[in-house]
């Protein structure tokens, strides 16, 4: 089998990914380009040859840049098909995909909070699962912890990755769904 990789923008992403996708033939590497909300998406995907270069090494045929939105000033699809068109333009040494949070990977994690929080005990109780997409997602979760507790994107962020149900949270984020689709792909051309 061919081996996939997936670049993510933060620390946060990539623990959680390392933790959900521990699988040899996955491959998770962290971007230390330009990040941020004003970072411009073609920016970031120059500065993502270093680990595409590095992917191809290990053996992958194809990649996945998996971006957040975050605070940007134009919407989820026109920044993918922005982001898609620049990678279409350029020569890369391997296939390369991109994906994009929408705002950012927590609210992947709120796409299946009611379920979560039966599951952390940080997490006050949701009784009904609610659409978090283009929220705040960082915002939206910490609102969602017990007194006592704070928020950490790497320690939380990975428990909760790992422990949420993708066939579920993908009803309730189409970015997500977008992701897991396109995941699906790469894998099924093995």
């Amino acid at each position: 089998m061919n081996k996939i990789g997936i670049i993510v923008d933060g620390q946060g992403e990539y623990c959680s990914f390392k933790q959900r996708f521990n699988d040899d033939n996955i491959k998770i590497l962290k971007t230390d380009g330009p990040r941020g909300h004003l970072a411009k998406i073609e920016d970031i995907i120059i500065r993502s040859k270093k680990q595409i270069n590095m992917l191809k090494c290990q053996g992958c045929s194809s990649a996945i840049l998996l971006l957040d939105l975050e605070e940007r000033n134009i919407d989820y699809e026109t920044l993918l098909q922005q982001a898609e068109n620049f990678i279409d333009k350029n020569k890369f040494e391997i296939g390369i995909s991109v994906a994009i949070a929408n705002k950012m990977i927590e609210n992947w994690y709120l796409a299946d909070i009611a379920y979560l929080s039966t599951q952390k005990k940080y997490l006050k109780r949701q009784k009904k699962q609610k659409n978090y997409e283009g929220a705040h997602g960082k915002k939206e979760i910490k609102k969602l912890f017990l007194h006592g507790y704070d928020y950490n994107e790497v320690t939380h962020g990975k428990e909760l990755f790992n422990t949420m149900r993708f066939e579920y949270a993908k009803k309730y984020s189409k970015s997500l769904n977008d992701f897991l689709i396109m995941l699906g792909n790469i894998i099924k051309t093995f």
